[in-house]
């Protein structure tokens, strides 16, 4: 699973409901900054499933959501995922 993939497809998820200018560093802004309610965490990780195909475990990601930044995350989803395949 490439990262600049998995990070595009994050991004879209956000394309037109949030101003553009807090996506013009969207690998840099965390991921607690977007979501206004744990259920918004959720919904955006079915998305993600929805998108790239593979399961996404909530139990291991959600979480760490919490601290990380959108580049982060994507870092994190390309090596679990990546793990999953192999």
């Amino acid at each position: 699973m490439d990262r600049e993939r998995i990070l595009s497809t994050m991004k879209a998820n956000f394309e037109g409901t949030v101003p553009p200018e807090k996506l013009e560093r969207f690998a840099e802004t965390k991921a607690v900054d977007l979501f206004e309610e744990s259920i918004d965490v959720i919904n955006f990780l079915f998305y993600l499933e929805d998108e790239l195909g593979p399961k996404i475990d909530a139990s291991q990601i959600g979480p760490a959501m919490a601290n990380m930044t959108f580049g982060e995350l994507a870092t994190e989803l390309c090596r679990v995922l990546g793990k999953d395949e192999g």
